[in-house]
């Protein structure tokens, strides 16, 4: 059987083969970090108080097709992008992934938005 041997690599050129090698792991890694990090990112919430008077809670609560053109054009509003969830308050964890923003009353409604427009 014959057997293949593998050219020797000179001392010099082995340090900057692994030197390389090191970049593009930690080149990988950074990318992979930047899109956590973007992933992680708060939306933009807004809290919307039960007695607002403009009597959409209906559809917030639902999660009717109403529901998304109010949260919609809440975010609008706003200047930022379409929502991401939407709904009670009490169910922001659940609904939106994210902490529950403090001092918010009983019965009001969220709407996760997108970045600004």
């Amino acid at each position: 059987m014959s057997s293949i041997t593998l050219p020797s690599i000179a001392p010099g050129r082995r340090r900057k083969l692994f030197r390389g090698v090191l970049f593009l792991i930690s080149g990988a890694l950074a990318l992979f970090a930047l899109g956590i990090s973007a992933r992680a990112a708060p939306s933009h919430v807004l809290i919307i108080p039960p007695d607002d008077g403009y009597g959409f809670e209906e559809c917030l609560m639902t999660k009717s097709a109403c529901g998304t053109i109010v949260a919609d054009a809440w975010c609008e509003a706003n200047g930022l992008k379409a929502s991401k969830a939407f709904g009670r308050t009490e169910d922001f964890a659940a609904i939106a992934g994210e902490e529950k923003p403090e001092n918010i009353g009983p019965g009001a409604f969220f709407v996760a938005c997108g970045d600004k427009i």
